[in-house]
């Protein structure tokens, strides 16, 4: 069994008590020029999962599939977590894990598309990932 994994991209994005709070969520365009951001990361954890290491990266990539890169280092975030059998839950169930990760402010290309590229311990989805749009700059 896998992950099943739901990730939304935010203006902001933090954790509280297990749940995720969101501020400007759910967007796919974004104007030029610099402009902050945050993955929101909603898990359920199969049982069978429990109790050991599980890793969600993130690779920011261009509409050629390239990674993107800041002063030649890729940008991308790695993510590490364990979940362990809550007392009391019904066996066989999962477990929700959820996890939010601001970005640093980013500046990209306008004009170009961009996407996070989800990866569950090495597993890729088509679905875990997020795209997105720059808009390009007005003509004057």
């Amino acid at each position: 069994m896998s992950i099943q994994l739901q990730v939304v991209l935010a203006d902001y994005a933090v954790t509280h008590d297990g749940k995720i709070m969101m501020a400007g969520a759910g967007w796919s365009q974004v104007g030029s020029g610099t402009f902050a951001s945050a993955l929101a990361f909603m898990a359920k954890v199969p049982w069978d999962m429990t109790g050991r290491d599980i890793t969600i990266r993130a690779d920011l990539i261009d509409e050629d599939g390239r990674a993107v890169t800041i002063n030649n280092n890729p940008v991308a975030l790695q993510i590490g977590f364990r979940v362990e059998r809550p007392a009391g839950l019904r066996p066989g169930s999962d477990i929700d894990q959820n996890l939010a990760v601001q970005i640093p402010q980013l500046s990209l290309a306008p004009g170009r598309a961009y996407e996070w590229r989800i990866t569950v311990d090495g597993e890729q989805r088509q679905e875990w990932n997020r795209g997105f749009f720059v808009r390009a700059l007005p003509e004057s």
